[in-house]
């Protein structure tokens, strides 16, 4: 797990991205939940710079996730293209891209072309026959591909999902940021901190949903035998923590403000948990 780095995998990048992006929101919990605990430790700037610096951090990194998570789903079993994809889009006409190290297995091109020495863009089958074996890596499916295929897969549908929830969920990290949130009134805290959380945290839940969905036979039986499964319990769990924050975070009494910092701190560990799974 520390010795080998597959950064050609799109579903490795995903994985690696909301790890980083969880453990950024967890350092997040602390700035915001111990002040509270403890305002004897409290030190100046915790809250508003700790706090709003990583939230903000963690919402990127978590919307490159999320972009990268589709990605994923629109390639499903062919996730290992990804590197060859990115190099041959950025390479200059006609270049190969042969120091990229995709996974021979789920890659169709020239890594697969064994040949020749150096590799072609593609292969030079006179007969291809795309039907057979895995396809070619895309970025955007069709609007035949998306009505034919995506729109029943439950795996895109959860990962459309989650991407939009995420890009919603990041205005709140990005209010947040000093300079922003402490110059903002009550109502517009309101409006843009506390409101993208409670959407973007249903959107969450949501996703979450059809991917514990997607692992099951039947779905009213928990595939609990099922890794797959677990990330999306441990990250229902989490995202269940985010829509409670809000709730309690619009009323300014302290009291509720503890218990929206409690929701986010254990909410954004469920999250951890899901993402390390």
């Amino acid at each position: 797990m520390l010795t080998y780095f597959p950064y050609w995998d799109v579903s490795w990048l995903v994985a690696i991205s909301f790890t980083l992006g969880s453990a950024v929101w967890v350092v997040n919990g602390f700035f915001s939940l111990f002040p509270l605990l403890n305002p004897a430790i409290r030190f100046p700037g915790e809250v508003l710079y700790g706090g709003g610096i990583t939230a903000f951090i963690g919402v990127a990194v978590f919307e490159v996730g999320s972009c990268l998570g589709l990605l994923e789903a629109v390639n499903a079993n062919r996730t290992g293209c990804f590197g060859w994809a990115v190099a041959h889009l950025f390479s200059p006409v006609g270049g190969s891209a042969s120091t990229i190290s995709p996974d021979r297995e789920g890659c169709t091109h020239h890594h697969q072309n064994r040949s020749n020495l150096v590799g072609r863009p593609h292969s030079q089958d006179p007969d291809p026959t795309p039907e057979e074996g895995p396809r070619a890596w895309v970025w955007f499916p069709s609007p035949h591909d998306f009505h034919a295929r995506y729109s029943h897969d439950l795996g895109f549908l959860a990962s459309a999902l989650q991407c939009l929830a995420a890009t919603v969920f990041a205005v709140s990290g990005f209010v947040a940021l000093p300079g922003i949130l402490n110059h903002m009134s009550a109502s517009l805290t309101d409006a843009l901190f506390w409101t993208p959380q409670l959407v973007g945290a249903a959107g969450f839940i949501a996703s979450s949903l059809l991917f514990m969905l997607e692992t099951q036979a039947r779905w009213w039986r928990p595939a609990v035998g099922t890794l797959g499964w677990h990330v999306g319990m441990w990250n229902l769990v989490g995202s269940v923590g985010f829509a409670l924050s809000p709730g309690f975070g619009y009323d300014a009494a302290p009291g509720p403000q503890f218990q929206a910092a409690l929701c986010t701190f254990w909410g954004e560990w469920g999250d951890q948990r899901s993402s390390g799974l």
